[in-house]
């Protein structure tokens, strides 16, 4: 083995830890850390044969900023890529307070068994995204990097930054339109109720539509699913050319 083929194998290996460390929960669970690594390794090991060999660092010091760089480069290409679930997340947060089916706050960060909703969907987008064949595109997208910019050159393009503002943008958007059927549920059930409650002065508006809005959100959200599915299967099509577009040259 090649001092140069060992420089290469070991910037391929930062770049697609970057990517690695971003991906999204698997059933509520973080992935163990050594299953990671050994991902990374495995992944390095088969692109190091077919990406171009990086030259061998003159100082230590050159050596460390290119580490440094292949590992930035990674985290922002998964940053990219983990949008799509981020926006999952967000729609389902939404959704869970529109139906009614919010946690009592506390402090500290929400469990997934106190948003079981935003669980649900996330779980829901992972399982979208292998059957898409999303991870296929992602690797197609990592291998392509390498061509446009070498292990061990790590470099952003001039747009870099607007690309991940309209990466941030459009996670906005799509936990919008995913929850938008929602909102307007929610707005429906609680002016109908308020029209009711002005003419029968005895009723209470709130508890009466409390039951109904959880019957009509999760009737929605069952029959959501095609609509959810629409959305993230766009989205998963985009991400690579969205990763892409953070490298120079891209």
């Amino acid at each position: 083995m090649s001092l140069e083929y060992l420089v290469t194998w070991m910037m391929v290996l930062l770049r697609t830890m970057g990517i690695i460390l971003q991906l999204p929960l698997v059933a509520n669970r973080p992935i163990p850390a050594m299953a990671k690594v050994g991902i990374c390794m495995c992944i390095a090991s088969l692109l190091t044969g077919i990406v171009p060999v990086s030259e061998v660092p003159v100082t230590l010091w050159a050596l460390f900023v290119a580490a440094l760089g292949e590992m930035l480069l990674g985290l922002s290409l998964g940053f990219v890529a983990r949008m799509t679930f981020a926006a999952v997340e967000m729609a389902g947060r939404i959704v869970a307070t529109e139906v009614g089916l919010t946690a009592t706050p506390g402090i500290g960060v929400p469990e997934p068994s106190s948003e079981p909703l935003a669980a649900l969907l996330t779980t829901f987008a992972v399982v979208l995204f292998f059957l898409f064949g999303g991870h296929l595109m992602m690797l197609s997208a990592l291998t392509r990097s390498f061509s446009i910019v070498h292990a061990g050159h790590p470099l952003f393009a001039p747009g870099a930054s607007e690309s991940m503002i309209r990466a941030s943008a459009n996670l906005i958007e799509i936990g919008m339109r995913i929850a938008a059927p929602f909102i307007a549920m929610n707005f429906l059930v609680v002016l109908s109720f308020s029209a009711l409650g002005r003419v029968v002065q005895k009723l209470n508006p709130f508890i009466m539509s409390f039951s109904l809005k959880i019957v009509a959100g999760l009737t929605l959200l069952g029959s959501a699913g095609a609509l959810i599915a629409r959305y993230l299967y766009d989205e998963f099509n985009d991400a690579p050319l969205r990763m892409l577009e953070l490298v120079a040259g891209g």
